[in-house]
């Protein structure tokens, strides 16, 4: 899609975090969008990443990373959606 480039899961990002993270930095993120998640796994495979972590159920996982939300995450997961999650090193 057109707009690929500018996700911040995108290859173009990622190799950015590359440079500004310190050698054993972690990207985690998390979205109710299901496509987006899947286009960011397809992304994170063509880099040189390590997966740390990843469900497609974050609340009902065992990860720490469900303790912390965000409004729109509360609202979603609320409302019936799942919340997919990956951490990457």
């Amino acid at each position: 899609d057109r707009h690929a480039k500018r996700r911040l899961t995108s290859t173009t990002f990622f190799g950015r975090y590359n440079k500004i993270l310190k050698k054993d930095g972690k990207v985690e993120f998390k979205t109710d969008n299901r496509p987006l998640f899947e286009f960011s796994l397809e992304e994170i495979e063509l880099g040189e990443f390590e997966v740390l972590e990843v469900t497609r159920d974050l609340h009902n996982s065992d990860y720490k990373s469900k303790e912390i939300t965000t409004e729109y995450e509360d609202k979603f997961r609320n409302g019936g959606k799942n919340i997919n999650y990956v951490k990457i090193r």
